[in-house]
């Protein structure tokens, strides 16, 4: 039970077969996503690239202005400073 006749197993290869020629023919047919895309126009990649230096600036200057002191022991970090 369970074998196949060669009519059989050549009746799955041809359905496979064709199965994988129509899917190869859809992929052909479909736009890759650099075609979905809409081309970056120059305004918009200018306004991109000045919020993006605009934050690392800002990120740099709060860096350089805001100063981090860590605690040199457990007793400092839960003492009240005078």
């Amino acid at each position: 039970m369970g074998r196949l006749t060669s009519e059989e197993r050549r009746r799955i290869f041809l359905t496979k077969q064709q199965a994988r020629g129509e899917m190869f023919r859809r992929l052909r047919t479909v736009p890759t996503g650099a075609e979905l895309r809409a081309p970056r126009s120059g305004p918009r990649r200018v306004l991109t690239t000045a919020i993006i230096v605009t934050l690392v600036g800002g990120g740099w200057l709060a860096y350089h202005t805001v100063e981090f002191h860590p605690p040199a022991s457990v007793v400092e970090a839960l003492l009240p400073r005078l």
